[in-house]
């Protein structure tokens, strides 16, 4: 039996590392700077006398040199934790950061790593900050993000031209454009670009920006986000809306959207659903949408199995009502027993059971759909008619 106690989330799943840079000139170094970005699901809370709290280390080489370390502790509310990795005198090309997480609670360990790209700026004279993308933290392949740069200018020059490209793993340019610029204060240029996400797979990418004189590139900056999937909760196809959102939707509310003619009255609808459940409506983001997004991602990350997507299964239906279970215990194959895993909800008691029959990690739950839902609509603070 291997036996996995969660308090508030399951031990280590992978961080989050972006990065942005300043580039090398023919008389300077450049430098970046590594954010590793730390979700809940990163680490395990344990009970203090100040109440739930996490506490790790994250160590860092670049090229298999140098040595970076951060340590923290912090409350479980604080979420995302965001640490900032600077390291300088870099050449201009591509450098290899490694970084290694350690949950001092738990002891687990996670290591990732990410290549960051040091441009070449033929303008000795000129230097910029890290260009910056926003919103800050997890970026859905969705909407807008807005860039943000600055541009130091030598006197007696004119505020130069700003353009942006947004390239693939592959370096494939998927988004490009101008940068609108205007002069701030003395010598201080402020570059911004509002880019169009819609329609981008999720995966790693490449903000590069530059600022251009005549045909020379006077100063540049790059820096990395990695988009989510952009999951269609909002009725733009009704039968993907309604895969995704039958987990913790009323037979009425599956009717109601069904039921919407264009893509309009779809979208109110579920502009209707999502706000019923924001339990916290002054705030300018619904949290409750927010964390089915990510319980979205790691069903399908996680329980997904051959010819069968991850919200269609046993696992990723519990999971999408329930959230994380509380202790998940794994029983491996042996003898003649089926593998099975349990888990176990504390608030409200729920202890399920799913066994794999075929041995192909398609895990049916053993309990009946009545004893989850019990369990679901206790939980839930709206109605569910």
């Amino acid at each position: 039996m291997i036996l996995t106690v969660v308090l508030t989330t399951l031990a280590l799943t992978g961080f989050s590392l972006s990065w942005s840079s300043l580039p090398a000139g023919s008389e300077n170094f450049g430098s970046a700077e590594v954010t590793v970005l730390l979700a809940q699901d990163d680490l395990l809370a344990v009970s203090t006398e100040d109440g739930l709290v996490v506490r790790y280390e994250i160590t860092s080489t670049i090229d298999g040199e140098g040595f970076l370390r951060r340590s923290g502790r912090t409350a479980d509310s604080s979420f995302p934790i965001s640490e900032v990795l600077p390291y300088n005198l870099l050449s201009a090309g591509g450098h290899v950061v490694s970084v290694t997480l350690r949950d001092l609670e738990s002891g687990a360990v996670n290591r990732e790593e990410i290549e960051v790209f040091i441009d070449t700026s033929s303008g000795s004279l000129w230097s910029s900050g890290g260009v910056r993308v926003t919103s800050d933290g997890f970026v859905r392949a969705s909407g807008y993000v807005t860039l943000s740069w600055s541009v130091y200018i030598p006197d007696s020059s004119e505020v130069p031209q700003g353009a942006y490209a947004l390239l693939d793993r592959s370096t494939d340019v998927e988004r490009e454009g101008w940068l609108e610029g205007e002069l701030q204060q003395a010598g201080v240029a402020s570059f911004t670009a509002d880019v169009l996400l819609d329609g981008l797979e999720k995966g790693r990418y490449r903000f590069t920006v530059a600022a251009l004189q005549g045909d020379s590139v006077v100063a540049s900056s790059s820096t990395s986000v990695f988009l989510l999937e952009a999951w269609d909760v909002w009725g733009d196809d009704v039968d993907e809306t309604t895969t995704l959102i039958r987990p913790i939707a009323s037979a009425h509310e599956i009717r109601e959207l069904e039921r919407a003619g264009g893509l309009g009255d779809r979208n109110s609808v579920m502009a209707d659903f999502w706000t019923r459940r924001d339990n916290n409506p002054v705030t300018r983001d619904n949290e409750y949408l927010d964390a089915y997004l990510l319980r979205l991602d790691r069903i399908s990350r996680e329980f997904g199995t051959t010819g069968i997507r991850g919200i269609n299964t046993d696992r990723g239906i519990v999971f999408a009502k329930m959230g994380e279970p509380d202790i998940v215990e794994n029983f491996p194959f042996e003898d003649t027993l089926y593998p099975y895993i349990k888990w176990e909800y504390f608030t409200p008691s729920l202890s399920l059971s799913f066994i794999d029959h075929d041995g192909y990690g398609l895990y049916e739950m053993v309990e009946g759909w009545d004893t989850v839902d019990r369990a679901f609509n206790s939980r839930e603070d709206w109605s569910n008619d």
